[in-house]
Order: structure tokens, then C-alpha cells, then sequence
């Protein structure tokens, strides 16, 4: 069988592709250096070691690389995470690895995390709570605990309270691990509390 050779049009997406990742990758990192207020895209287009016409050739704007950093991020996540939750065989496992492997997350990919926080943190970056990919993380979590709760596995609770209760024990956990932390036991007595605060009674 022969292999047919890449086609103008092919060779051009490639690389067309690959300077947006890169852009992005550096996006990131300064991002993560100094904040989006002060992560122009000069500055970015400098790291990256083109012109800012490159740049915005690429990016019609600012805000449409910082969206595009908010989705890298989320991508890696959904990369790192995905395949774990999607082994899980009950909504208890999928629960605890959600949130065992968020931390690890978290350790692995420091520069990516640090970035988004700050994005989300800085008066000129984004709103997380009205980010589509926030709320849909959000609404996959929602749904998980309400199978839990709907098979018996999860005791009665205001699934909102406990989102938000994840959610905020996550960020500290990213803070944890942004200071120097270490994963465990960090993750682990995450893991065993929201195990103890969402597992249904055992029967008599």
C-alpha cells in the first residue's frame, strides 16, 4: 500500500495548528508568571519569539487567546482525569476519583493550574462561575451525586451545598499544592471526609 504524500493544504494546517499551540503555551506561562493584566500580547508574542502580527493572526484578539488558554486547560484536565472517571464503576469511586486525581492534577501541571486561577482571580480575566466549561464540571459533578443518591449509595443532601463544598475544598487543595504541598495525605483525607459526609447509613 503506498502512502500518499501530505498535501499543500495538509502541511499549512499543521502548522498553522502548531504556532497557535505554541502561542497558547506561552500564553500560559506568562499568564501564570505575572497575570492576565499584565500578560499583553505583546509580551506574549515576545516569549513566543514572533511579531505581534503573527499573533493576531492567529487570535483575533486578546480575549479570544484567553479563552483559548481557559480551554487548554480544561482540555488537559478532561485528558488527565477522563479516563479515570470513565473506568469508575459506581457514582462513590467516580466521586473519590474526581477528587483524588484532581489533586494529582494539580501537582502535574502546576504552570497550567496557576494560570487558570489567575485568570479567573484577576479583575481582568474571566468569571469562573459564568465560564461554560466551569458550570459544565460543574453539572457533570451534580449528576453524579444524584446517581449516588438515587442507587442508595449516597445518603440524602442538598446536592448544590455539596457541589460547592467540593469545589471549595478542591481550590483549597490547589492552593495547598501551589505552596509547595505535597499530594497525599492531602488527597487522601479528601477522599475519606467526602466519603464520610455523602455515604448513606447503613441499615440496622
Amino acid at each position: 500500500m503506498s502512502v500518499q504524500p501530505a498535501q499543500e493544504g495538509d502541511t499549512a494546517s499543521f502548522i498553522h495548528a502548531a504556532r497557535r499551540e505554541q502561542l497558547v503555551r506561552c500564553a500560559i506561562e506568562l499568564i501564570a508568571e505575572v497575570g492576565p493584566a499584565k500578560a499583553s500580547t505583546v509580551r506574549i508574542a515576545e516569549r513566543a519569539g514572533v511579531s505581534r502580527g503573527v499573533l493576531t493572526y492567529h487570535f483575533r484578539d486578546r480575549a479570544e487567546l484567553i479563552e483559548q488558554v481557559v480551554r487548554s486547560v480544561y482540555d488537559l484536565g478532561l485528558e488527565f482525569l477522563g479516563p479515570r472517571m470513565a473506568a469508575a464503576a459506581s457514582p462513590r469511586e467516580a466521586l473519590l476519583t474526581f477528587i483524588g486525581g484532581s489533586v494529582e492534577l494539580y501537582a502535574a501541571h502546576p504552570t497550567e493550574m496557576a494560570a487558570l486561577s489567575k485568570i479567573y482571580s484577576d479583575k481582568d480575566g474571566v468569571p469562573r462561575a459564568g465560564h461554560h466549561r466551569h458550570t459544565r464540571e460543574m453539572a457533570e459533578l451534580a449528576a453524579g451525586l444524584r446517581a449516588g443518591q438515587e442507587q442508595g449509595q449516597f445518603r440524602a443532601f442538598d446536592v448544590d451545598v455539596m457541589c460547592a463544598t467540593v469545589r471549595g475544598a478542591l481550590d483549597a487543595a490547589l492552593a495547598h499544592i501551589a505552596g509547595g504541598g505535597c499530594v497525599e495525605p492531602y488527597a487522601s483525607e479528601l477522599q475519606t471526609l467526602f466519603d464520610i459526609a455523602t455515604t448513606a447509613p447503613r441499615g440496622d
